[in-house]
């Protein structure tokens, strides 16, 4: 079994926003943890979800790990994310044919309540408190 990571994020007008996603999924990867890693948006950017998942399945990958790059949960990843892939309410796995391919898709939690968010927050404090 070949696992990848699909970065899910919501899509912005604003190119620095997509680029947020894309960066963190890169960042992901050179890890090497997780196998290839891909990032996707729900709208207004490309690659879409499907297209996305595709992507990683060209790589081999026939487990995916869906993570949203979402802080919290909310209506996109209760119902957007998980109707996009096909997964049942109340599910975290479902499974999917890509170009005749069963593909395994595995969907993770947001960031959520996280004391590394917090600490990131106090960093970006110190460092204006620095500015003066």
């Amino acid at each position: 079994m070949s696992s990848g990571v699909l970065v899910v994020g919501h899509g912005s007008k604003l190119q620095f926003n997509r680029d947020l996603v894309v960066s963190a999924a890169a960042k992901m990867e050179r890890m090497g943890e997780f196998g290839p890693v891909t990032a996707a948006f729900m709208q207004l950017n490309e690659p879409d979800i499907r297209t996305g998942i595709r992507t990683l399945v060209d790589k081999g990958v026939d487990t995916i790990y869906v993570q949203p790059c979402f802080l919290a949960s909310g209506i996109h990843l209760t119902e957007d994310i998980p109707g996009e892939i096909g997964l049942e309410k109340g599910k975290t796995e479902t499974t999917m044919k890509v170009d005749g391919k069963e593909v395994l898709l595995r969907y993770c939690d947001p960031i959520g309540d996280d004391d590394r968010i917090a600490a990131i927050l106090a960093d970006r404090v110190r460092e204006r408190a620095r500015k003066g």
